[in-house]
């Protein structure tokens, strides 16, 4: 038996390091998942208080007050001791930590701090490996490339063979003499072959500067809410999502797998059981992307399980009849992406040809399924290749998209390494030429935008739209504002 601590720099979303611990119970190795630190979303204006990840996530929220998520007090002393300790205790074969885009640097100052304490391989896993593996395996020992179930495994049953480890499949891996093995792609996996996620909380470790370590506790998204994915992949290739780089990565034809009825149920039937849990929410990349599976699926949800729940939808995958079949079944928020309102930017650089009509159209349909639901778009700001125009025209659409529909802010977009949206930007030095907005441009806009969802007429928001005293002082718009800042993004925790 192999004993593999995984770490998790920054508490999130938290399905990967509890789906990993699942493969290695079940293979019969020990697991331990350690939560480093707490994040933070604090006004931009704080950010210099904290540490700052190399893509902070930056974001004007329902007050039209610019935040920063992923912000981070400096690592102390007391939490190195705490993880040190935890370790120590834990007595670890190998330590993997799950890293985003955007924490390779503190994911390798972490590391490094460990090295010197532990003499025992590190694999390091999750999107920052799989998108910059190059940059990833001078500061981990093993990196994973893609999906890691298999590999994680794989890598324990070695380790307790004492074999060699460089050479396991879908990984990239560090010789003692510098050598870097890359080894071949490994297949992407039948989900119904993966174990079910560990929420052992006996198995948990949250250290964020406590007085000691805490064990037994529920990770953040655990108190009254459980996650669950039903498929990975997504059928769409937004330029600025992961989705279509992986589709690059390994292929589009078979990037959307989905888990099979029973095994989503056994999974739900678990937590519904185990644990104090209040809601479910979908984290899927298009919930209802499948209309035949969620006709089955549907209705012993309801019957079986039916508590509360949240998930996200794409304009063109639903309709009235399935959106009342969600309803019935117990859905009380629902998200859809919209993007922007300017055809433009929808088609020449999110690669996302979807009519702008037809996305009124959807948000109709979601927002006459009746209070009871609560509706909320994505809206990607401060683009580059925007211009006035574009503006203007996400202006005149948000001017058309039902009050009922709502936002808790606007996110900047955010230029993840390799991505094709950041290939347009890096390819194309004229946008650097050309008449961009400013800042002060954007704080207009990002404010007669939320005007919109505010309960003032249409008619009047276009009268101040088109009045020049504010486009010259866009403060004086912060009176007309309507807070609603009271909201989560899943419009279920309040």
């Amino acid at each position: 038996m192999a004993r593999i601590a995984l770490i998790k720099l920054f508490t999130g979303l938290n399905l990967a390091p509890a789906q990993l611990s699942g493969e290695l119970q079940r293979a019969g190795h020990d697991s331990r998942i350690i939560y480093f630190k707490d994040h933070h979303i604090v006004n931009y204006d704080k950010k210099d208080e904290y540490e700052v990840t190399d893509y902070p996530g930056i974001f004007i929220d329902a007050n039209a007050t610019k935040k920063v998520w992923n912000c981070y007090k400096p690592f102390s002393d007391k939490e190195y001791r705490l993880l040190i300790e935890a370790l120590q205790e834990f007595k670890p074969d190998a330590i993997g930590f799950s890293v985003i885009s955007g924490i390779i640097n503190e994911a390798g100052i972490v590391t490094k701090k460990l090295k010197e304490h532990f003499s025992v391989p590190f694999i390091w896993g999750g999107p920052g490996p799989t998108l910059e593996p190059e940059r990833c395996v001078q500061l981990a020992d093993i990196v994973c490339i893609n999906e890691g179930e298999n590999v994680i495994v794989e890598l324990a049953n070695k380790l307790d063979q004492q074999a060699d480890i460089t050479d396991i499949q879908g990984t990239w891996a560090r010789k003692a003499d510098g050598e870097i093995v890359k080894n071949s792609d490994r297949p992407l996996l039948k989900l119904d072959d993966i174990a079910m996620p560990d929420w052992n909380l006996e198995r948990y470790v949250h250290i964020n500067n406590f007085k000691g370590k805490r064990t037994g506790i529920y990770p953040n998204n655990l108190g009254n809410e459980y996650p669950i994915m039903t498929q990975r992949g997504c059928p769409f290739s937004c330029s600025f999502c992961i989705e279509s780089r992986y589709q690059d990565m390994f292929g589009k034809k078979n990037s959307l797998r989905r888990r099979s009825i029973d095994l989503v149920m056994e999974e739900l039937h678990w937590a519904k059981n185990n644990l104090d849990i209040k809601s479910i929410l979908f984290y899927d990349d298009v919930f209802t992307v499948n209309p035949r599976w969620l006709k089955e699926f549907l209705p012993r949800y309801k019957a079986e399980i039916g508590l509360p729940f949240w998930c996200y939808t794409y304009p063109t995958t639903h309709d009235p009849a399935m959106l009342k079949m969600l309803k019935d079944a117990g859905m009380i928020s629902i998200t859809m992406g919209v993007q922007s309102g300017s055809a433009r930017i929808l088609k020449d650089h999110f690669n996302r040809p979807t009519d702008t009509v037809r996305v009124l159209e959807a948000a109709q349909e979601i927002v006459a399924l009746g209070s009871e639901v609560k509706g909320f778009f994505d809206l990607i700001s401060k683009v580059p290749f925007e211009k006035e125009e574009d503006l203007r025209a996400t202006f005149d659409f948000m001017l058309e998209l039902p009050k009922e529909f709502l936002t808790v802010g606007f996110g900047e977009m955010t230029n993840f390494p390799t991505y094709e949206f950041t290939e347009q930007v890096e390819n194309q030095a004229l946008i650097a030429r050309q008449q961009t907005p400013t800042e002060e441009d954007y704080d207009y806009y990002h404010k007669l935008y939320l005007l919109t969802r505010g309960p003032m007429p249409v008619e009047e928001i276009r009268k101040i739209g088109n009045d020049p005293k504010y486009r010259s002082n866009h403060h004086l718009l912060d009176p007309l504002l309507h807070n609603e800042d009271h909201l989560s993004f899943t419009g279920i925790s309040f």
